[in-house]
């Protein structure tokens, strides 16, 4: 960048592309940021991008819309001929729908949750990469090296399971991870009853709505110990144990369909908690949370009216199954001495019992939990802390038997929390939950302090 003129460096870009001939181009926040801008800076030097394998240049949607949970996204999406543009921006967000641990999904604080970051990486504040650039060009070089690794490393952690995915569904590699779950089962289906000849099905036109999972906050405050379970796949599991299927799936394609997906990701979550090393965990753990997620919207494919098979009242029953056996779930520990303190769709944390003196003990409650609840339901113990901070439902803190603080839900953990708001509240829960309670009005006086100085 310090020897070439711009318009030499956007023919360079297109040299290598040529030269390298990549199946896939990938970039951290690369749609709306990288393409966007070198899009805009060739067409200003009139240079044209030539990527795709037959010649042609990027196709281009301005105000493409991509849509996870309960949020929209627009941005310009680029199509090029022969090839995949995967971002890592994305993976990550799809990665944090089931897991919620991520505080921002900026490249650097994303590759140190995932331990990517190399120990010696170049960090470069944004209004010093100008004067960097004039003045320390060796430096700007090695802190876009080292973006370029980190993005590789999630690359390769991330896309994993949607390349997988790539081989069930009718979609390509870029296709299939800006479809929604439910868009892509409908597509199973559809392509199965067109090989086969068979008449497909209108959407429904109207919903009713129905009651969802059974959550409740049993006990307030910090609770020391605990142990967390939950229900293996708890809806696709119930949907198996039981057959519920939509009506309108003449072929029965959905139950094998969800069982075939759904021991996948229970192989998956086995290999993940097996794994010998660290790199290895987190290799399976993206892979069973991608298929967790898919399998699980197997349910909300019932649930809807815009899919060619979608049932609402067999999704009614499948929820009203799971608030059963959570129920049952709570009646079972509480009959063994333990004290459910926060229950949440398909798992409880629950204090154990005073007779549980060690881990195996544990494990066995949960075992004699799982065997009496009706065959196909399976109970799985899921993690054991020191102490927990249980605030409100689905916001809570844990004290791992590590020493890791793990802070849960949007009311004590939030991306649109102030920095400092952040850091003051981990601080406050980590005192609670270590015994300190003390000294949270001192802890208090400093950041006022810090805060007025």
């Amino acid at each position: 960048g310090d020897r070439l003129s711009e318009p030499e460096l956007l023919r360079a870009l297109n040299t290598a592309i040529h030269s390298c001939d990549p199946d896939v181009i990938t970039g951290h926040n690369i749609f709306r940021f990288d393409l966007e801008y070198i899009g805009k800076r060739a067409g200003m030097h009139g240079i044209r991008l030539d990527w795709g394998r037959n010649g042609s240049t990027p196709h281009v949607t301005p105000h493409a819309r991509w849509s996870l949970a309960e949020r929209t996204i627009e941005y310009p999406r680029w199509d090029i001929n022969g090839r995949h543009v995967i971002d890592t921006y994305f993976l990550v967000q799809l990665y944090d729908v089931s897991n919620r641990n991520l505080e921002s999904y900026g490249l650097k604080t994303v590759a140190r949750h995932f331990n990517v970051a190399p120990e010696d990486r170049t960090y470069l504040n944004g209004p010093d990469i100008s004067s960097s650039f004039r003045n320390d060009p060796e430096l700007l070089y090695r802190y876009n090296l080292d973006d370029v690794r980190e993005t590789l490393s999630l690359f390769r952690l991330l896309g994993y399971p949607w390349f997988l995915q790539t081989r069930m569904f009718p979609y390509s590699f870029q296709n299939c991870v800006i479809r929604g779950n439910a868009t892509r089962i409908n597509s199973l289906f559809l392509r199965e009853y067109l090989h086969r000849g068979h008449a497909i099905p209108g959407r429904a036109s109207e919903t009713t709505p129905f009651e969802g999972g059974y959550t409740e906050l049993s006990i307030e405050g910090v609770i020391s110990p605990i142990v967390h379970c939950d229900v293996a796949s708890l809806y696709p599991s119930l949907m198996l144990a039981y057959h519920l299927a939509p009506s309108r799936d003449t072929l029965g394609l959905f139950l094998p369909m969800l069982a075939d997906l759904r021991r996948f990701r229970l192989t998956a979550k086995q290999m993940a908690r097996d794994a010998a090393t660290g790199p290895e965990r987190q290799h399976y753990d993206a892979l069973q949370q991608v298929f967790k997620v898919l399998i699980n919207s197997f349910y909300g494919y019932l649930g809807t009216a815009l899919h060619n098979f979608s049932d609402p009242e067999t999704a009614a029953e499948v929820t009203r199954l799971g608030r059963v056996t959570i129920k049952n779930m709570v009646d079972l520990l509480r009959a063994e001495g333990a004290k459910p303190v926060e229950i949440d769709t398909d798992g409880i944390y629950f204090q154990p019992p005073a007779s549980c003196a060690a881990e195996q003990d544990e494990q066995a409650l949960i075992l004699r939990i799982s065997r009496a609840l009706p065959e196909g339901i399976e109970v799985e113990p899921d993690g054991r802390y020191l102490s927990m901070f249980s605030y409100k439902t689905k916001n809570y803190a844990l004290h791992c038997y590590d020493g890791r603080i793990l802070i849960k839900g949007s009311g004590l953990r939030s991306r649109g929390m102030e920095p400092y708001l952040r850091e003051f509240m981990r601080d406050l829960i980590e005192r609670l939950l270590t015994g300190k309670a003390g000294t949270v009005e001192r802890l208090y006086g400093e950041y006022v302090t810090r805060l007025c100085s």
